[in-house]
């Protein structure tokens, strides 16, 4: 979570923002929160933190409605050069050596280029975190809002969080210390599932005990609606299944368990394993109540020790087929072969190499250098 947000100025500054239909109503309302901040004997601080009926009045602007990002489907030909590039990655990321990335940046490039949202996610990790290419940082900053720009007409939602974090680290033009979170709440809003998880988190973090209830209520609409996407935050749902067990609705806690899992973590396949299959009579999931299965409990126990074993592909990595592999009762179990399906494709062969004429099309129609996949 970005330290520079988690301070004493939350309580004021989110209570100040509102739903961001317009940024710049936000930005000022968040500046005068700041200044309230600053100087709270001020007539309008004192109001603030003292008038309760004000306060009610700016929490409202927490509320939150569940959108859930569309992702389009993904197109074929792009996906060819995706797909090459993103298996030769994995292979680089246990002990990456030098150079080798930067062979397959062009295929990202020209995949995203071509509307490959996928390779457009992937790139951007790679052009913010990696130490693995041979681009100054300089010339990473103005490449990742190149693409975030594109990414823009396809997942606004995913962008928006994008802008939240190149604002954070200082990418891009210069901006004002409130317009990273006035980003991260416009994605949330918008369906993105991390920026969610992260304004659950900011809410959570307001000291201010009064409306504790209020922001109750709205943390667990933000995590459910991150913990429920296509694609589910992996934190929402441990958080959203820790909510529920502590109110022993196991039966929800089982169900989010269940998604934080195909959101590829780890500690929730685990637990499922130890639920379906209670060794001692002493264990805390006892009191679940859930039948016993052993099969389950091997299948979640097999994918919780892949998802530890390969964690170096994250963010990538994932169970998103769970569904097909080991779904909830009362469903019965499919057959299995005991891997997932991203497990599959990191030790399956590679590949094929895409074209050069495939590669110089696309990379044409969409204005790009076939041998850089940077514009011309």
């Amino acid at each position: 979570m970005k330290n520079k947000h988690i301070s004493s100025l939350l309580s004021t500054i989110l209570v100040s923002i509102p739903l961001l239909t317009a940024c710049d109503v936000g930005r000022e309302l968040a500046r005068s929160a700041m200044d309230v901040v600053r100087n709270p004997q001020t007539d309008v601080g004192k109001q603030v933190l003292g008038s309760s009926s004000y306060k009610r009045s700016k929490l409202k602007n927490l509320e939150f409605t569940c959108v859930k990002e569309q992702f389009p489907s993904l197109p074929q030909e792009a996906d060819q050069l995706y797909r090459y590039a993103l298996y030769h990655d994995f292979k680089n990321r246990w002990l990456p050596k030098p150079g080798v990335l930067d062979r397959y940046l062009p295929y990202y490039r020209i995949a995203a280029a071509n509307g490959h949202w996928q390779a457009n996610l992937t790139l951007q990790e790679i052009l913010l975190k990696s130490k693995d290419i041979n681009i100054e940082t300089r010339e990473r900053r103005g490449e990742g809002i190149y693409w975030n720009e594109k990414l823009m007409k396809i997942l606004p939602a995913s962008a928006h969080y994008w802008w939240s974090l190149y604002i954070d680290v200082g990418y891009g033009p210069k901006h004002g210390a409130d317009d990273s979170i006035i980003y991260l709440r416009k994605a949330a809003d918008l369906g993105n599932a991390k920026a969610q998880y992260e304004v659950r988190e900011l809410i959570m973090k307001i000291e201010d005990d009064a409306s504790l209830q209020y922001r109750l209520k709205i943390r667990n609409t933000l995590q459910e609606c991150a913990a429920t996407q296509q694609f589910p935050n992996a934190d929402a749902a441990q958080m959203a299944a820790a909510s529920y067990r502590n109110l022993k609705q196991y039966d929800k806690s089982l169900f989010y368990s269940h998604q934080g899992t195909k959101a590829g973590k780890d500690s929730s396949a685990q637990l499922l394993s130890d639920v379906f299959y209670v060794k001692s009579p002493r264990s805390r999931y006892k009191p679940w109540g859930i039948p016993e299965d052993k099969e389950r409990s091997r299948r979640y126990e097999i994918i919780s020790d892949y998802l530890i074993r390969r964690a170096h592909l994250k963010p990538e990595l994932n169970v998103h087929d769970l569904d097909e592999i080991v779904p909830l009762p009362p469903e019965k179990l499919p057959s299995w072969d005991g891997k997932i399906a991203i497990q599959r494709f990191v030790e399956g062969p590679a590949p094929a190499k895409p074209s050069d004429e495939l590669v110089r099309r696309l990379a044409q129609q969409a204005g790009l250098d076939p041998n850089t996949g940077l514009p011309k």
